[in-house]
C-alpha cells in the first residue's frame, strides 16, 4: 500500500511577510553629547573671533556652559547672516559696477563686469532687428528668362531678404532676448542707501532667496545684551553695573565681528 504524502505549496507572497524599511539600528544612534565645558564653549567663541573677556566675565556670575547655547547660536547666526549678505552686496557689486559720484568722493562711473556684456548684447538685438526689417531701396528687380535666356514681360520686385535668412535671424534674436533679460536683472542697481547690516536668521538653502531684513548696529547689540543679561544670576532685576557690563560685552562683541564692521 502506497502512501501518498501532499504537500501545502504557499505563494511567495504568504511566505514572506514584507515589512517597512528600517534602518539599522546603529545608524540611527548616535554618539551621546555630554554637557560642555568651558574649554568647548570659548573655543567656540574664538573661532568666532570673540573676546576671551566675554567667557570670563560670565563665568564669574556662574552661568554654566550650557547656558551659552542660545548666546552663541545667536552671535553665529549674526555672523553668517552679515557674512551672507556682505557676500552678495560685493557680488552685485562685481556685477552692476556703481554710479558716478560727482559731488562727495567725485569717483567715476564704475560699468562692472557684465554691463559691458549687455551693451553689446543689447547692439547685436538691435542690428537683427534691422536685418529683419531690412528693405531695399529701390528693391531689386529680376526679370524672367526663357529657354533661350532672353527676357520675357515678367518681372519680379525683391525689397526684404529670404524668408529663410529672416527666420534664423528671428530665432538669434529670440535667444538672446532671454540673456538680456538675465543681464539686466543681474546688472540692476538698487536706488537709495543699501543696508549693510541684516537681522540674524538661521542659515539654510530653503531661505537664501528670501531677502534679508535690514538692521542697525545698536539693534543687534540690544539683542546681544538681551541674551546676556538673561545669564545674570539676578534675572529679574539686574543692577546697574550689570547692565552696563552687559552693554559693554555686547559690544566688544559687535566690535569683535569683521562683517558688522
Amino acid at each position: 500500500m502506497k502512501r501518498v504524502v501532499t504537500l501545502k505549496v504557499r505563494s511567495r507572497s504568504a511566505s514572506v511577510t514584507p515589512h517597512p524599511y528600517e534602518q539599522d539600528a546603529w545608524l540611527s544612534m548616535a554618539t551621546p553629547r555630554g554637557p560642555s565645558t568651558w574649554p568647548e564653549v570659548k573655543r567656540h567663541f574664538r573661532a568666532l573671533r570673540m573676546p576671551d573677556d566675554v567667557c570670563e566675565t560670565l563665568q564669574h556670575w556662574g552661568v554654566s556652559p550650557n547656558e551659552l547655547k542660545p548666546l552663541l547660536r545667536l552671535v553665529r547666526e549674526i555672523v553668517f547672516s552679515n557674512a551672507i549678505h556682505r557676500a552678495a552686496i560685493d557680488r552685485a557689486t562685481w556685477a552692476a559696477g556703481m554710479a558716478r559720484d560727482p559731488h562727495y568722493n567725485l569717483t567715476p562711473e564704475d560699468p562692472g563686469a557684465l554691463r559691458p556684456l549687455l551693451d553689446i548684447v543689447e547692439r547685436v538685438i538691435a542690428d537683427l532687428e534691422r536685418l529683419i526689417q531690412w528693405k531695399f531701396m529701390p528693391p531689386i528687380v529680376l526679370h524672367e528668362l526663357d529657354k533661350k535666356l532672353k527676357r520675357t514681360r515678367r518681372t519680379v520686385c525683391l525689397s526684404r531678404l529670404d524668408e529663410t535668412v529672416r527666420e534664423v535671424f528671428s530665432k538669434a534674436r529670440k535667444e538672446l532676448l532671454g540673456v538680456r533679460a538675465e543681464l539686466r536683472k543681474d546688472t540692476l542697481r538698487p536706488h537709495g542707501r543699501k543696508a549693510t547690516l541684516v537681522q540674524p536668521r538661521a542659515v539654510s538653502t530653503r531661505r537664501a532667496s528670501e531677502p534679508a531684513k535690514p538692521a542697525r548696529r545698536r539693534e543687534l547689540m540690544r539683542l546681544i545684551r538681551t541674551q546676556i543679561l538673561a545669564l545674570h544670576p539676578n534675572r529679574t532685576k539686574p543692577s546697574r553695573a550689570a547692565r552696563a557690563t552687559a552693554g559693554r560685552l555686547a559690544g566688544d562683541i559687535i566690535d569683535a565681528i569683521p562683517v558688522v564692521n
